[in-house]
């Protein structure tokens, strides 16, 4: 069992929560309105020249995004946060707005592909980028460039959830200059706290455990008041990728329960990881706490439920097969939600080729069915 901070709890569970100013209502109204009036053209442009705070349209500050932005920023210890359409959009700031032609980002572990992906379509626009899957302060120091303005990386990583050094990662990056972003999203705002490490910025994509239902996409970005108002300005406003209010009040409400979600996603995850290691139809489980000896330092208080295996014979195939033989867990993208979920590591065989990932790698997602249910329907379909 997991121990969670205390704080977070009360955090989590009074999400939103403004009694005097709210009639008692435990989740603030839904401010569905586009433009905000003022009481005189001063009043307007006093609050323009500070729309990363105050409400004037809805594209700059929704109230009810706002109280989204003011609870995730305190359970990850940061000083500001901007919510975003979804975690891409969050990232696609951050990389606009911090970036400009000549300069260079270092991607660190396992990274989502899809930030990949946004990295090198900004390579037409000048930046440059590397990745490194050696991933402590030693291994990368000969990486970082004089023109690197920015460490990006994964912790625990995409589909092999490596942890890495991230107090070293941080203390390496700040001694250059350089600044640093985490997508903490698989560990949430509970797990882990890397702006405590020496972060700059964190991302989540909140579709995953902070709504948990699978009933809404967004993002968010945390970080200092002058990063988060410099990216507002260079990129929030210019993208659009603005969170609706509707989406902001779904994720207030997800955060109410999170603390409770994330225990039994974690220990049925983990029963479930150790049961799968000792299969004799499994080569391989990648979930960190299997593998805790070898922990890197951090403030890493455990893993939620998500982790991946690699099966003993067959490769590609098998794990279709062994995917579609499964009854609990649906055949979707994404994950974090009550229900569980199973995707192969590749969409098409990736035959003889060397690959990072191996051909026979399932990825799951623990909901929460229950850890019996769960260990039955993979036990059958393995057999």
């Amino acid at each position: 069992m997991i121990t969670l901070d205390p704080h977070d709890l009360q955090i989590c569970l009074r999400a939103g929560e403004d009694v005097a100013g709210q009639g008692g209502m435990v989740l603030p109204p839904i401010a569905q309105a586009s433009l905000f009036r003022k009481a005189s053209i001063e009043d307007l442009h006093r609050d323009l020249a500070q729309e990363h705070r105050a409400s004037t349209y809805s594209r700059g500050t929704n109230p009810t995004v706002r109280v989204l932005e003011d609870v995730l920023a305190a359970l990850e210890r940061g000083e500001a946060c901007k919510c975003f359409a979804s975690g891409m959009g969050a990232i696609g700031a951050l990389l606009f707005g911090l970036l400009k032609a000549g300069d260079h980002v270092l991607f660190v572990n396992d990274v989502y592909g899809p930030t990949l992906e946004l990295a090198r379509r900004l390579e037409d626009f000048g930046v440059s980028h590397s990745q490194s899957f050696a991933a402590t302060p030693e291994a990368i120091a000969p990486l970082l460039r004089a023109e690197t303005r920015l460490i990006f990386l994964e912790s625990p990583g995409s589909t092999l959830f490596r942890r890495v050094d991230l107090p070293g990662i941080a203390a390496l990056a700040r001694a250059r200059g350089i600044l640093t972003a985490i997508d903490n999203t698989v560990a949430t705002p509970l797990l882990q706290k890397p702006i405590d490490l020496g972060f700059d910025l964190v991302v989540h994509s909140c579709s995953k455990y902070i709504g948990g239902h699978s009933d809404a996409v967004g993002g968010a970005l945390v970080g200092s008041a002058a990063l988060i108002e410099r990216i507002f300005h260079s990129a929030y406003m210019l993208l659009g990728a603005v969170m609706p209010p509707f989406e902001a009040w779904l994720f207030l409400r997800g955060l109410m329960t999170l603390p409770v979600r994330i225990r039994q996603h974690h220990d049925d995850a983990l029963a479930i990881a150790r049961f799968l290691a000792q299969h004799p139809a499994v080569a391989a489980v990648y979930h960190p706490e299997l593998d805790a000896a070898d922990a890197p330092p951090g403030n890493w208080r455990g893993h939620s439920g998500l982790f991946s295996v690699v099966l003993a014979e067959g490769g590609f195939a098998r794990a279709v097969a062994v995917a579609n033989r499964l009854h609990l867990f649906g055949k979707a993208v994404s994950w974090g939600g009550a229900e569980s979920l199973v995707i192969t590591g590749h969409k098409r065989d990736p035959g003889d080729a060397p690959a990072r990932v191996p051909a026979g790698l399932l990825r799951l997602s623990v909901g929460l069915e229950g850890r019996e249910a769960l260990i039955a329907d993979l036990d059958r379909a393995l057999a």
